[in-house]
């Protein structure tokens, strides 16, 4: 018997018998263990094989006739069966390529989310992490960072967080310092990095005018003017105008200042960039304007600084005089003429009492008919002097640094006095000098080769106060709204 092998369908050899003989025997039985390892090999090697592929893949061998021996050799292999054949294998092959991408994805898609948390009474950093969830090793990197990341120890309530969280991983962290600062902590090759971000506010220039009727607090308020710019108004021109005293029916006022938003929702308002105050017919600009790229300060048209050694006053501007500086006065007390060498101011109990200029306290204590008292030395020849305080501020003792502006005291009637109110004093090489207009020491003004630059840079500014008062003050008044404007240089916010 003779055997050949044929490819059966989809490429299948087959061994069919053309007659018996003993060599054949042996070829035939040889080829069955042959076709038993290929099967094998095919099932142990050959994985993107489903079983039902490799059950027909396995080599049959079944007899042939002795008139298929002649034209075996010349019978081609159908070029259908060997394509069918490899788009079977193809789509197994894609079959695993698609669980693989499958697979994958299903990684992409792991569950990240971002937790916002708004710190309780009660809580702290570590209450926090464990009502989340996350590691209290976590919780330990974070804060062996040190400095960067001790304000996390100081939470109060309504202070807000963000988490990042990926599988009950922590990720990231979001801290919210304050409106243009935000710690940011993120996990990098296993450890945790911390940095501080900037963040950019979106600012608009306004615009805002007023005469004075009653006061300027309502003439403010009338012109859409919140309590805190009033107060930076007061400010900027404290060290030319006493509020308490020079100010007129009919004066008038026009701010440029900023309102920054964060997100669309405003958040604050402020700086002024420029104000004008008319007092008594006279005018007076300030500017804001940084020199050399330092810190903001105001100044005249001239680059003169607004601010001054010393203030004016040292009370808030609602207050009054009551006794000016005289040497020939009689003592509301004492019944008696004596020289009355300073000011009173009469305000409510209470009323903070600012230094007028920077100093060192050299008194702080009782002193007789003065009751509480403060005294202040400002450099070589420059004495100050507070007195009838109801109490001191915190931390007010002998040889303290205090700063011009800080508060140091409040209003009260401690010792011969018949009613609240603020004794005080200026002295020069210990002579005592009227407050009220005794000439005060400049602070330096903008330098000669900065000028220049200076006057370049408020043109635009100059030109919008112009154009604001030149037009209807009492319209602005009456409508009590403050307007946009557009200013194309003013300076940094």
């Amino acid at each position: 018997m003779t055997y050949r092998i044929y490819l059966k369908n989809n490429c299948k050899p087959e061994v069919r018998s053309t007659g018996y003989h003993p060599v054949h025997s042996f070829f035939f039985w040889g080829l069955c263990f042959a076709s038993l390892l290929m099967s094998g090999y095919y099932f142990l090697f050959t994985p993107n094989l489903s079983h039902t592929k490799l059950d027909s893949a396995i080599i049959s061998v079944v007899p042939i006739t002795d008139e298929k021996i002649n034209s075996f050799s010349s019978e081609p292999v159908p070029a259908k069966l060997v394509s069918k054949n490899i788009k079977n294998l193809s789509k197994a092959n894609n079959l695993e390529s698609n669980d693989g991408k499958s697979r994958k994805n299903q990684k992409i898609k792991t569950k990240i989310s971002w937790q916002s948390v708004v710190v309780k009474s009660g809580d702290n950093l570590a209450l926090i992490f464990s009502k989340l969830g996350l590691s209290s090793s976590s919780l330990f990197q974070i804060m062996s960072l040190g400095k960067e990341t001790s304000i996390l120890k100081m939470l109060t309530p309504g202070d807000k967080l963000k988490f990042h969280i990926a599988n009950n991983q922590l990720l990231a962290i979001e801290y919210e310092i304050n409106l243009t600062k935000i710690l940011r902590i993120t996990k990098k090759d296993n450890e945790f990095v911390a940095e501080e971000i900037d963040i950019k506010l979106d600012s608009i220039v306004k615009n805002a005018s007023g005469i004075i009727d009653d006061s300027l607090f309502l003439s403010g308020q009338k012109a859409g003017l919140s309590d805190n710019l009033i107060m930076r108004l007061v400010a900027i021109f404290g060290w030319d105008i006493d509020f308490a005293l020079d100010i007129r029916k009919g004066d008038s006022f026009t701010i440029l200042y900023k309102e920054q938003y964060k997100n669309g929702i405003k958040v604050s308002e402020g700086p002024i960039i420029a104000a004008e105050f008319i007092n008594q017919g006279k005018n007076i600009r300030a500017i804001r304007y940084s020199e050399n790229n330092k810190q903001n300060d105001y100044y005249a048209e001239n680059g003169d600084a607004m601010r001054k050694a010393f203030l004016r006053t040292p009370v808030d501007f609602f207050s009054r005089i009551s006794s000016r500086f005289s040497f020939g006065r009689k003592h509301p007390v004492l019944n008696k003429i004596r020289a009355h060498k300073g000011v009173d101011y009469a305000a409510p109990s209470g009323t903070p009492i600012r230094a007028t200029g920077d100093g060192v306290i050299v008194f702080v204590g009782k002193n007789g008919g003065f009751g509480r008292t403060i005294k202040l030395k400002h450099g070589g020849a420059y004495s100050t002097v507070y007195a009838h305080m109801r109490s001191f501020a915190k931390n007010m003792r002998k040889g303290k640094k205090v700063k011009q502006g800080q508060i140091i005291g409040y209003v009260g009637q401690s010792g011969l006095a018949t009613g609240p109110h603020l004794h005080y004093e200026f002295q020069i090489h210990g002579i005592h000098r009227n407050p009220l207009t005794v000439k005060l020491p400049k602070v330096k003004a903008i330098a000669k080769e900065n000028l220049p630059e200076f006057k370049k840079t408020i043109v635009p500014i100059l030109a919008e106060l112009d154009r604001i008062t030149g037009r209807n003050v009492i319209s602005a008044q009456e409508s009590g709204q403050s307007n946009e404007t557009k200013i194309s240089k003013v300076g940094d916010g």
